[in-house]
């Protein structure tokens, strides 16, 4: 599965998700799958948030994190627009793909939200990491 196109429902079958202050962070059963981490589990639109994914087959390749689309006609996402990750520049973290989004003015508040996370070197598997949209 590709990670562009995504539907809004559940991508990747059983997803275990494991939150721990401040990251939100998700992963399937396997411990070889990939894992990603989004700071902070609480945001506003504006806020920005480090993404993590660990676990790529080749992280050289990079990978991707992106919220769902809003709809309307439109391609904008909530609560993230497609945002590039790259490896580590972290000495001893060279399996680490990381970046950096700015939630939206999309994302509504009150409501959880989903960021979603995908290696380019292993594209059939899709991990959710959940994030609450706090009202102002």
């Amino acid at each position: 599965m590709r990670l562009i196109g995504l539907p809004t429902v559940a991508v990747a079958g059983c997803v275990a998700l494991g939150l721990s202050a401040p990251a939100a962070t998700a992963a399937d059963g396997d411990h070889h799958d990939p894992v990603a981490s989004v700071t902070n589990m609480k945001v506003r639109p504006g806020d920005t948030v480090d993404l993590t994914l660990r676990n790529c087959t080749d992280p050289s390749q990079g990978g991707r994190a992106q919220g769902s689309l809003v709809g309307g006609n439109t391609t904008a996402r909530s609560p993230i627009e497609n945002t590039e990750l790259t490896p580590s520049v972290n000495a001893g973290e060279a399996a680490t793909l990381e970046g950096v989004a700015s939630i939206s003015s999309n994302a509504k508040p009150g409501n959880n939200e989903t960021i979603y996370f995908v290696c380019n070197s292993n594209p059939d598997k899709v991990v959710d990491v959940p994030v609450f949209i706090a009202p102002d």
